[in-house]
């Protein structure tokens, strides 16, 4: 008996944009036939690119990124099935954001996180795929066909998550993440303790320690005599007492080498 394989069209001529006539297909076939009925939709799923064309979507990440502004995080979501769209966008934080995902829906964040402690803070960027539990199993598929084209929209960023609990989107997790990615936790906990800097101090003394050494090792200004110098007596090129002038004295002047034998 030969097996019902429904095959997609994949010439240039025409799109496999009919997921429905998948569904209905899918829905109509025999359960045994299962594995082929799922590598017929996925072939058709796969097929539509994540459309990021929207010019809200650059403006949005452009704010995040931007020091001139408090935006710290911004939303997108789907607007039909390809199409990335922006939704809101905030400068509250993690929480702020977190707040406003959709358990239905499938959203993309780029997040603007403070890093480090009191004497030393960087910005860093973490990239958010959240498919929140309630989200369909065609939307959760092609979250991964999708997920490539927003982030490279979104550009660099130093921790990608991408998850469908909100316990992994805390700011203490985060965080763990971040330090863990650089390699190194320069916040030794003195936020956490109540510390306070003492940075200003320090560049203090450093500059008056280092205008101390500046005066004793640097050459003063020209520093002229002012009193009154004595007369002197002009001498030859042997040190005899003379009073010619010095191209008669260098004229009567018989070096050692030009004495005669």
């Amino acid at each position: 008996m030969r097996l019902p394989v429904w095959t997609p069209n994949f010439d240039s001529s025409s799109t496999c944009s009919s997921e429905v006539a998948c569904m209905e297909w899918f829905a109509c076939a025999r359960p045994r036939f299962a594995c082929v009925h799922v590598l017929a939709l996925r072939a058709c799923t796969e097929l539509a690119m994540a459309d990021v064309s929207a010019p809200e979507l650059k403006e949005a990440i452009a704010d995040v990124r931007s020091d001139a502004t408090d935006t710290a995080w911004c939303l997108f979501g789907y607007e039909g099935k390809s199409k990335i769209v922006f939704e809101r966008k905030g400068s509250g934080g993690v929480d702020e954001m977190v707040a406003a995902l959709d358990d239905a829906k499938v959203s993309y964040c780029l997040l603007r996180v403070v890093s480090g402690d009191q004497e030393s803070k960087r910005v860093k960027f973490v990239f958010i795929a959240y498919v929140g539990p309630n989200v369909g199993g065609l939307a959760r598929g092609r979250v991964g066909g999708h997920k490539g084209g927003v982030h490279e929209l979104v550009g660099q960023s130093h921790v990608d998550i991408q998850t469908d609990d909100k316990d992994d989107l805390t700011e203490a997790v985060i965080k763990d993440k971040l330090a863990k990615a650089a390699g190194a936790n320069y916040d030794l906990g003195s936020n956490a303790s109540g510390y306070e800097t003492n940075a200003g101090n320090i560049k203090a003394s450093a500059a008056t320690n280092y205008k101390t050494l500046e005066k004793e090792s640097n050459i003063g200004p020209v520093a002229y005599e002012t009193f009154a110098r004595p007369k002197e007596t002009p001498v030859d090129l042997g040190g005899r007492p003379m009073v010619a002038a010095a191209s008669a004295a260098k004229a009567n002047t018989v070096m050692d080498w030009q004495k005669k034998s």
